[in-house]
C-alpha cells in the first residue's frame, strides 16, 4: 500500500509540473515577419534646369542667361536591370521663343558593387523654335545614345560619376552632344533628390563649339 501510495503522488506531482515545463518550451514571441522591401518598379521625375551659353559666338554672349528647360519623366524597371524611359522637355528661350522634345527609350543596369553603368538608347522629337530648317521652326526627329555611371557612396548619398550624351537628327545636320556630372541624396528608397552640372555642344554644320552650361535641381519618386 504504501509503494502504490507513492506511485500515485510521484505521478500526480509529475502531471502538475508538466503545464510549467511545456510554457517553458514555448517558442518565444519575435515579432510579426518583415515581408522583403517590395520592388518599387515605377518612376516620376521632374527636373529644371537653367543654361548658360557656353561661348560667345554670335549676338549670344557666354555666361549670359540662354534658357530655362523643364523636363518630366517617367521610367519603369522590369526583371530587376532593364529600364524603360518617357520624357517631354519645355525649352523657354530669353527671346520669349519655346522648343519642345518628346523621347523614349531602353537602357540596362550593368551592377559591379556599388558602380553601375548605365548605357541607353532613345528615340525623339524636337518642335516649334528648332532653329532648322528656312524659317528656324522645323520639327526634327533624332535618336540618341546615353552612358551613366553612378557611385553608391553609403545609404544617402551617390555620386554620378558622368552622364554622357550623343544626340543626332536624322534628316538635319544637328548633333548636341553633352556631359553631366552630379549627386543624389536618397530621402528613402522612393524620394531621391539629384543636382547636376553639364556642358554641351552643337554641330549645324559649322563644326562643334560650346553651346549651354546648365545647372540641374531634379526630384525623383519610385512606386
Amino acid at each position: 500500500m504504501r509503494t502504490l501510495a507513492t506511485l500515485m503522488l510521484t505521478s500526480t506531482l509529475a502531471l502538475s509540473a508538466a503545464p510549467a515545463f511545456a510554457a517553458d518550451l514555448a517558442p518565444a514571441d519575435l515579432g510579426p515577419v518583415k515581408a522583403p522591401n517590395a520592388m518599387l518598379n515605377w518612376s516620376v521625375g521632374l527636373e529644371v534646369s537653367p543654361e548658360f551659353y557656353a561661348v560667345t559666338k554670335g549676338k549670344n554672349t557666354a555666361g549670359n542667361y540662354a534658357d530655362t528647360a523643364i523636363k518630366a519623366s517617367l521610367g519603369y524597371t522590369f526583371d530587376q536591370n532593364w529600364v524603360l524611359n518617357g520624357s517631354f522637355q519645355a525649352t523657354l528661350k530669353n527671346d520669349s521663343t519655346q522648343q519642345y522634345y518628346a523621347e523614349g527609350g531602353v537602357g540596362y543596369k550593368f551592377k559591379f558593387g556599388d558602380f553601375t553603368l548605365t548605357p541607353q538608347a532613345a528615340l525623339g522629337e524636337t518642335w516649334d523654335a528648332t532653329g532648322l530648317g528656312d524659317d528656324g521652326d522645323s520639327s526634327a526627329l533624332y535618336y540618341a545614345l546615353y552612358l551613366a555611371g553612378d557611385l553608391k557612396l553609403n545609404k544617402q548619398w551617390s555620386w554620378n560619376v558622368f552622364n554622357l550624351r550623343w544626340r543626332d537628327a536624322f534628316d538635319y545636320q544637328w548633333q548636341t552632344p553633352k556631359v553631366a556630372t552630379g549627386l543624389t541624396y536618397a530621402f528613402s528608397d522612393a524620394a531621391k533628390l539629384n543636382v547636376n552640372l553639364g556642358y554641351s555642344w552643337k554641330n549645324t554644320g559649322d563644326g562643334y563649339y560650346g553651346d549651354k552650361i546648365n545647372l540641374a535641381l531634379a526630384m525623383k519618386y519610385a512606386f
